[in-house]
């Protein structure tokens, strides 16, 4: 299966972090958007085909505009949390419900975020072609 290259939207409040994260996603042929947190608009969020949201931003945590996404604004997002953050979270929250795909713990390694992005389009490729038939 072939997946053609997607449009990410990587809200990501540490710019040298953030450059990495996305040079790598870029050497899969991927289309790489960025934001700190601040002004994610609901047509930044419809207008990619994923979301990865960093924990700590700016002004607000990254739950705070997972909160803000429903299943019509973003399908699914990629949330990178830090240890502590991440089990305090999935006490209190369930997956199905933040529409979280996958979490990925801080720091984060470019190779392992690649392969998590990997995972989920051809997940989602592969519901649309079981749709198809």
């Amino acid at each position: 299966m072939t997946i053609k290259p997607k449009k990410i939207l990587l809200v990501h409040n540490n710019s040298i972090e953030r450059g990495k994260l996305a040079i790598m996603l870029s050497r899969f042929g991927h289309d790489v958007h960025f934001s700190c947190g601040k002004g994610v608009t609901d047509q930044m969020l419809m207008s990619n085909d994923l979301v990865i949201i960093d924990d700590q931003l700016e002004k607000k945590s990254g739950l705070d505009i997972i909160n803000q996404i429903s299943g019509k604004l973003c399908e699914k997002v990629i949330y990178l949390a830090s240890q502590p953050f991440l089990a305090a979270s999935r006490e209190l929250q369930n997956l199905n419900n933040l529409n979280i795909y996958e979490w990925v713990t801080k720091p984060v390694d470019p190779l392992k975020l690649a392969v998590v992005v990997c995972d989920y389009f051809v997940e989602v490729a592969s519901k649309e072609h079981a749709l198809l038939r």
